[in-house]
């Protein structure tokens, strides 16, 4: 009687390896920003320019304009540690993997990533370009005065979410002529209830 039990464990766990590593769909930040609903839940394959500091772990592409409305946290047990708000440093790690709005991520810790996360774990406000795959959380639509945005994540609610599963590619971190860096800040649109990620499977900043 133990080897069928043990088949049954063996075939869920491979459906949920291969739930993971489904065909990402290929989205630019751009849509992603323009059309949040359309790619609520979807695992999304982007590019664009990362911008790690106090209170910012965002995605932007310069082809958006100023609009800044995607923030970024790993899936997994691995915590970017990013300050979210009001001096709130999440931990390193997590007991288990990130869970958001039911549905769990994991995150594929090669060497690209452990490159990528070096960049974000600098001492100082870092920008430059990366290639990743995430699962996209849309949030809910936000009023604020006769302004509407798409948040519920990230530095007081700012943004959509994407919840890094993998890193195809990471570039150098941007620096301006004389050495001094780029960064892309998180446009603030207002303050909301929702706050960063906080559901009781996990925590992420």
């Amino acid at each position: 009687m133990a080897r069928p039990t043990v088949t049954v464990c063996v075939l869920l766990g491979l459906l949920v390896r291969q739930e993971q590593a489904g065909t990402a769909e290929k989205a630019d930040v751009c849509a992603l920003l323009a059309n949040p609903a359309d790619y609520n839940h979807k695992l999304v394959e982007v590019g664009g320019v990362v911008s790690h500091g106090f209170e910012n772990f965002s995605l932007s592409d310069p082809a958006c304009g100023e609009r800044t409305g995607i923030w970024l946290e790993y899936g997994g047990t691995v915590n970017s540690g990013t300050v979210y708000c009001c001096g709130v440093i999440a931990g390193r790690s997590r007991d288990a993997p990130l869970v958001v709005e039911g549905i769990t991520v994991l995150l594929n810790q090669d060497g690209t990533f452990r490159r990528f996360d070096a960049q974000i774990q600098r001492d100082e406000d870092v920008s430059f370009r990366a290639t990743m795959i995430g699962r996209f959380f849309s949030g809910t639509r936000q009023r604020l005065g006769r302004a509407e945005y798409w948040g519920g994540y990230g530095h007081v609610g700012c943004c959509s979410l994407l919840v890094i599963q993998q890193v195809l590619t990471v570039e150098a971190v941007e620096r301006k002529a004389g050495g001094a860096q780029s960064s892309v800040e998180c446009v603030r649109v207002g303050w909301t209830s929702h706050g960063a990620i906080d559901r009781p499977a996990a925590r992420a900043g």
